[in-house]
């Protein structure tokens, strides 16, 4: 069996992700050339989850390193400019302003770049795909980091980037290519490819793949059923490429968020429809057993008919007797409700039948309504499968976004949902006092913004589970944005379970003391509950 490589031919193209250690080595080593005693100016967050490093050369021209650390999607691009935000923008690393660039190197089979500074500080990008982070490191060790949601990065060594990739006759294929972190449709490619062979032979042929990869000179992205691929060969799904590694990831990037985000979106609007046709389906037979059942009830007139037909003989204080029921030709058994005489409790049910049909209709009508909702959601889900434009997706997404505004007005709090865990956050002083008196269970996380006025913020408790500690620093960063702190640096954010928060004696409306409470620092952020934190 040959491989074959020769993408023009229809053969294999190698999709290589963009953060893969064979591109970074390539971007680290122009990086080099590009950056050596230039100055570090500036490091600032443009928006969440985003860094971008600001150089000056020694020829006096900047240079932009931008970083993307999305959890869906990280990338390094260098473009020729950066528009910075002229508010709620967050420094990072401002301690190594005004230093110079010693060297830049990319880690040994390891998805990372580092930026050594003069004083010995360096600054890590650390590309591992949802775990991605940029690190600055001192003399003492880890300073200061972009993502502290990622808490395990503060124990991390500069002595873990570099990696032995080993190639021997014991290793499965899985286990060789494990390592190089290639995209899934490669990987089963190969292990197709490779069905047979093993031992040395088997070795061989992964250990040339490998350095086939690292010996890349030219880079290319491919447009494949509206879906943006880096890759290292050319075919016929070719739309760009390059052999400058700067110009391929920045083009990869405005490709990615023109196609990739596009369908992200689609299939997020997609997966809402599927979600809203089986919750339309459930209710819909839910209601139409319950009027099945509701039509198969003895009518409440005709046991009130039974019941005044044994008055003459019902004895006090009974509540339960068994009589024949002449519409039918059997016996029933009728209870009387507490405190009512069979008289009352006939009258009950005579009231109870004229407003039967107005159950009926309620029900009925509920149904009718559901069914035309789901007809709306199926057309609307094969209309998206033909949608190829951002201005027929938005008119949908604002259609359905505002169904789900419709549903949040009925909500009193503001919610999101991290990682299956929902928050609430209160709106104001009153709708505070209304979320921790009487929405927030005791076992339940509340937080607040260390003493300043602020939204209450509640991490609603689920059976069995503890409270992750990235879960919590996302709520303590929503408290600390919807309190007076929401433009500082770091902001303390106090918590601690529902049960030890009582109100004020005499306080003003939604002020509350705590018990055990716990400290954390965050930096005070929104979250766009349709990226990271999803709105229910």
């Amino acid at each position: 069996m040959v491989w074959e490589f020769e993408s023009p031919c229809g053969h294999l193209v190698i999709y290589i992700v963009q953060s893969s250690f064979f591109i970074l080595h390539s971007l680290a080593e122009q990086l080099q050339k590009d950056l050596h005693k230039a100055i570090l100016t500036e490091c600032f967050s443009p928006q969440a989850d985003e860094l971008c490093v600001v150089f000056q050369k020694t020829d006096s021209t900047p240079f932009y390193i931008k970083t993307i650390l999305k959890d869906t999607f990280q990338c390094i691009s260098v473009p020729e400019e950066i528009s910075k935000p002229r508010q709620n923008v967050h420094p990072y690393f401002t301690d190594v302003y005004g230093l110079s660039v010693v060297r830049v190197y990319s880690g040994t089979n390891d998805r990372s770049i580092v930026i050594e500074l003069i004083d010995g500080s360096s600054i890590l990008f650390k590309m591992y795909a949802s775990r991605s982070n940029v690190v600055l490191f001192s003399e003492k060790g880890i300073s200061e980091m972009v993502k502290k949601v990622h808490v395990r990065d503060w124990e991390f060594s500069l002595e873990a980037i570099n990696k032995t990739i080993q190639f021997n006759a014991e290793q499965t294929v899985t286990e060789m290519l494990k390592p190089m972190y290639l995209s899934a449709q490669v990987n089963e490619y190969l292990k197709e490819e490779t069905e047979g062979y093993s031992g040395t032979e088997l070795a061989k042929k992964i250990q040339g793949l490998y350095n086939r990869f690292t010996m890349a000179e030219e880079y290319f992205i491919q447009l494949k059923d509206q879906q943006v691929s880096f890759c290292l060969w050319k075919n016929e799904y070719t739309i760009f490429s390059s052999d400058n590694v700067y110009d391929a990831l920045n083009k990869f990037v405005q490709f990615y968020f023109r196609y990739n985000l596009f369908q992200e979106r689609r299939v997020r609007l997609q997966i809402q429809l599927q979600r809203k046709i089986e919750g339309a389906e459930k209710y819909i037979k839910k209601t139409s057993e319950q009027l099945l059942l509701l039509y198969d009830l003895v009518p409440p007139n005709e046991i009130a008919d039974i019941i005044m037909a044994n008055l003459h003989d019902w004895k006090d204080g009974v509540k339960e007797r068994e009589l024949f029921d002449f519409y039918r030709n059997t016996t029933i058994v009728v209870q009387l409700k507490e405190k009512l005489s069979p008289q009352k409790m006939a009258e009950h049910l005579y009231k109870k039948f004229k407003n039967r049909h107005k159950q009926f209709k309620q029900l009925e009508l509920i149904v009718e309504e559901r069914k035309a909702r789901l007809h709306s959601y199926k057309a609307d889900l094969n209309v998206l499968a033909s949608i190829s434009d951002y201005k027929q997706l938005q008119i949908m997404e604002s259609k359905y976004q505002k169904e789900e505004k419709a549903v949040e007005d009925i909500f009193p709090f503001k919610r999101y949902i991290v990682k299956g865990f929902e928050i609430w956050v209160g709106r104001n002083a009153a709708n505070n006092e209304l979320l921790t008196l009487k929405y927030a269970h005791k076992d339940d996380l509340w937080l607040h913004a260390r003493n300043v006025p602020g939204s209450h913020v509640v991490i609603k408790y689920q059976s069995g589970k503890v409270f992750p500690q990235d879960v919590i620093e996302k709520a303590a960063a929503l408290s600390a944005y919807y309190s007076t702190l929401k433009n500082d640096s770091l902001c303390p954010v106090s918590y601690t379970q529902k049960k030890y928060v009582r109100k004020f004696k005499g306080g003003a409306l939604g002020s509350m003391k705590m018990e055990r409470e716990e400290v954390i620092m965050v930096v005070p952020q929104d979250m766009k509950e349709e990226e990271g934190l999803k709105r229910k």
